[in-house]
């Protein structure tokens, strides 16, 4: 080893450190939300999950409550909660609470939300996990999907739904479009 290697060969360290570190906060620190929300309290109210997330019963998106939805229960009154002044503030400056995205599928995958709440009648733990049990936002999704879980509901729903029908109802159903065709989910 050279003297001019000595210096070469730390800098190369430190760099690799640095990306280690950045690949660390990046990849395992996950999602932190701008309001530590605690699903848990909101649903031991007996509030659904749409309540908050409306648009998952009409839309092919779940989204974000904005935040004069949350203003509705949280504007009046003392409080001592520092996340519901951080909601507040949010409102009084008129300003949505920039919450996160957790979960994310693949650009190439089409999941209509209200298609799975509204018509198939899913909860929201079927592909989002135990969002009940959570007292602060989770930092990455609960529930890993992947295409064998989508297939597997859907060719258990449809095994299900053939045993029901009877023969003219089975014919109607294979002029529609079938749950596991590739086009239902993939865009």
């Amino acid at each position: 080893m050279t003297s001019n290697t000595t210096p070469r060969l730390l800098l190369l360290l430190v760099i690799l450190g640095a990306f280690l570190t950045l690949g660390y906060w990046v990849n395992c620190s996950g999602v932190e939300q701008p309001i530590r929300f605690p699903h848990k309290t909101h649903l031991d109210l007996n509030l659904a999950c749409t309540t908050c997330h409306y648009r998952a019963e009409k839309d092919a998106v779940a989204g974000r409550p904005p935040t004069a939805l949350c203003l509705g229960c949280h504007m009046g009154g003392d409080t001592q909660s520092e996340e519901i002044k951080k909601i507040r503030a949010y409102g009084e400056k008129g300003q949505e609470i920039p919450w996160r995205r957790v979960w994310r599928l693949p650009e190439h995958v089409f999941f209509p939300h209200q298609a799975h709440v509204t018509a198939a009648g899913l909860k929201c733990q079927t592909c989002h996990g135990p969002m009940e049990t959570l007292t602060r936002p989770p930092a990455r999704p609960l529930k890993t999907l992947a295409m064998d879980d989508c297939v597997g509901c859907h060719k258990a729903r449809s095994a299900a739904q053939k045993n029901k029908a009877n023969e003219a109802r089975l014919a109607t159903v294979t002029a529609q479009r079938l749950p596991t065709d590739c086009i239902a989910c993939h865009r």
